[in-house]
């Protein structure tokens, strides 16, 4: 409450000066306090930088594709029990390729431009560029991770659903229409089949 006080006569005396900029300048000021106060609490993990070789053979990166997959089968196998008609679900998803990742580098470009007098009075201009890309390394519970500027997720190659029902058209079809606006996929990449009597 006191804290609120104190604010609340801070802005009054904002208000009260005649000279607009320094206010604004005040007010911008305390928003980017406020702004880096909050994007430090917010980093997680030890971010000390370190770097190795660019080759894609020093890079580990752990494969969260299966665990991807489990999780859209398993809410996919959810969602599409509860469908009118449907009974038991299973459900398999294929991808078009692996998860693709794209990490970060740290890159020094050092550029030496030379001019030579030759002789007989021309001159001769060397441009020698040098770049050293390397990717940055987080250290993160003594076990180092690339950092990751972008990792795209690979497209559904296609759906294979066994439901009880899978023997009505109606159903069939109101299966198909809901995982296709779920993962938009086309509906000629889903397939559902019956549930096995047995």
């Amino acid at each position: 409450m006191e804290g609120e006080i104190r604010l609340k006569n801070f802005l009054d005396l904002l208000k009260k000066n005649k000279n607009k900029s320094i206010s604004t300048l005040i007010i911008i000021g305390l928003v980017g306090f406020i702004l880096l106060t909050i994007g430090k609490i917010s980093i997680q993990g030890d971010f000390s930088q370190k770097t190795v070789d660019g080759r894609a053979t020093d890079i580990k990166i752990a494969a969260d594709q299966p665990f991807l997959q489990e999780d859209i089968e398993k809410k996919l196998e959810q969602i599409l029990s509860q469908v009118e008609g449907v009974g038991r679900v299973k459900v398999m998803l294929t991808f078009e390729t692996e998860d693709q990742v794209e990490p970060a580098f740290n890159t020094v470009d050092n550029k030496r431009v030379t001019e030579e007098n030759d002789s007989e009075g021309g001159i001769r201009t060397i441009t020698e560029t040098q770049v050293n890309k390397q990717v940055v390394l987080l250290n993160k519970g003594g076990e180092e991770e690339p950092l990751l500027v972008k990792k795209m997720i690979p497209a559904i190659k296609g759906v294979l659903i066994v439901a009880d029902g899978g023997e009505s058209s109606e159903t069939v079809e109101r299966i198909t229409k809901a995982t296709s606006t779920l993962l938009g996929v086309p509906l000629y990449k889903i397939k559902v089949m019956p549930y096995s009597k047995n």
